[in-house]
């Protein structure tokens, strides 16, 4: 990834009451391992690209249309056993009050329910580097806890160079819930075989001979000592412990600075091929790529489908359905009413669409940067406005293009205690008259937001400027909420002068008073 020529970017963080904290140190890129194109997909595969060390797609995987809305649940009868032999004449969805067309239907691998004892661990990467992913991790979550087996004891923990117990194994999904919340980011290198060795020694001695043992690593990937992956890997199978790996950019293959290339690691591959190894050898599965990010939803699902085997997999028309809220909840319900339907695995393809573009768009300077309705999203549900300010600063003969970005926090999610804390992107761009971009700017950062700050009418302000030659030019720029990815959208032409006094200013984000 390069950051295109000519990008000036710099923060100064809030005054008083306003807080931002920078979470983008390092510099360098995001590997190719995983890579997707913005090729129109006809097909899309339910399956990892890897499993159990070979591609298994073209022989297990099933085939569905992109434009189905997916939903994946599990079933329970009311003395809480999962049933697993039902038809699709025992379901309905609904969707804005109205039922939809059943018109993909999948029973469980299983079609008996029976599981011993099983430990499951999740090891989430809280490093800085990893935070713009932690939001899809939590939603995500939620539904894999609703769908998981009764003697299922869950652990949450966490690495940055040493091991962090957010919640020790328990059967009450709710604390895990909670410990998922609590992964906030924490500063550190990344050691990640360090800390799948530290926990695999308490897994193993707290499960009984017979139960199973898995574990769910979230992390990049770039430990420098990505050498120890091997005995890691060995360890794993000592313990009879299986391992999904689940690869995530980092937002540190972010550049920041201005006219700044991001320094490619030499050793990337190399780490990104050790990380994967770890699932390979032990028999789970590697997730890796944009698809990855964009649905951790759909990752969840396939770990699950392959742990327990108890999901129904329904499809409806993903199309526009007059008098339907697209964006609204599908429910399933059984026939039998004493029977509980868990809380869905769902994908959503129109939004993912939109979420592919953006996030592509953030990672790679040759995809075009467009207006969310090309992908079929055409609400902007994220309240901001845009004021292009006069020209201003030069540096090699370049003129800074000033904006201001004047974002709303009532339209941003909010934590239960009525507090903002979120995560935003951001990309600009320049486009010449001959349609050729000229230069980028790219970045996450994080805002914090305070109940009495919003009473006060308190907002947030992030101001930038691109430096490019003088002449015109169209700029577009586009903010993404990541926790909701409600995004917005916006675009003008404009005329880049020589500035009459060039006199260098910096970016900044700060609150509204």
């Amino acid at each position: 990834m390069t950051s295109g020529p000519g990008v000036s970017f710099c923060i100064s963080w809030a005054p008083e009451k306003f807080e931002m904290r920078r979470e983008i140190r390092s510099r360098r890129r995001w590997g190719q391992l995983g890579r997707l194109t913005l090729a129109p997909l006809l097909w899309i595969w339910l399956g990892p690209a890897w499993a159990t060390g070979q591609d298994q797609t073209q022989d297990e995987a099933i085939r569905v249309r992109v434009d189905l809305v997916l939903l994946r649940f599990t079933v329970r009868d009311p003395g809480n056993r999962l049933v697993n032999t039902l038809t699709q004449e025992d379901f309905r969805v609904i969707q804005g009050g109205r039922e939809r067309e059943i018109v993909f239907f999948r029973p469980p691998r299983k079609r008996t329910a029976d599981l011993g004892r099983l430990w499951i661990a999740f090891l989430l990467d809280v490093s800085g580097s990893t935070f713009a992913t932690r939001a899809e991790e939590i939603m995500a979550a939620q539904n894999f806890l609703d769908n998981i087996h009764l003697f299922t004891q869950i652990g949450v923990f966490g690495f940055t160079d040493k091991l962090l117990v957010f919640q020790e194994f328990t059967s009450r999904k709710q604390l895990a819930e909670k410990a998922f919340a609590a992964a906030r980011p924490h500063q550190g290198r990344t050691a990640i075989y360090e800390s799948v060795e530290a926990l695999l020694a308490p897994l193993g001695t707290r499960a009984r001979p017979g139960d199973g043992k898995v574990l769910i690593l979230v992390s990049d990937g770039m430990d420098d000592a990505y050498h120890r992956a091997e005995r890691a890997a060995a360890r794993a199978l000592r313990e009879d412990v299986r391992i999904y790996t689940i690869l995530v950019p980092s937002a540190t293959a972010l550049p920041t600075a201005p006219g700044l290339v991001a320094a490619e690691d030499p050793k990337e591959e190399e780490k990104a091929a050790a990380f994967a190894r770890l699932a390979v050898q032990t028999g789970g599965m590697h997730f890796s790529g944009i698809e990855t990010i964009l649905d951790f939803d759909s990752t969840l699902a396939q770990i699950n489908d392959d742990v327990f085997g108890n999901l129904y997999s329904i499809g409806i028309s993903g199309d526009p359905t007059p008098g339907i809220d697209p964006d609204s909840p599908a429910v399933v319900t059984a026939s039998n009413p004493k029977l509980l339907v868990s809380r869905p695995f769902t994908r959503a393809p129109g939004r993912l669409r939109a979420k592919k573009k953006f996030i592509e768009a953030l990672f790679y300077s040759e995809v075009e940067l467009g207006p969310p309705e090309d992908e079929g999203l055409e609400r902007y549900e994220l309240g901001a406005d845009v004021d292009i300010l006069r020209p201003r600063g030069q540096i090699s003969g370049k003129v800074g293009l000033p904006f201001r970005i004047k974002i709303s926090p009532y339209t941003l999610s909010r934590e239960p205690d009525g507090d903002v804390r979120t995560q935003l992107g951001i990309i600009g761009q320049l486009v010449d008259a001959d349609g050729r971009e000229v230069v980028r700017m790219r970045e996450f950062f994080r805002a914090t937001l305070e109940r009495k700050e919003l009473r006060d009418g308190r907002g947030i302000i992030y101001t930038n400027k691109l430096f490019v030659q003088p002449g015109r030019y169209n700029l577009r720029l586009a903010l993404l909420e990541i926790p909701t990815w409600k995004m917005f959208f916006f675009q003008r032409d404009v005329r880049v002068s020589p500035p009459a006094l060039s006199r260098g200013s910096r970016g900044r984000t700060r609150s509204i008073p």
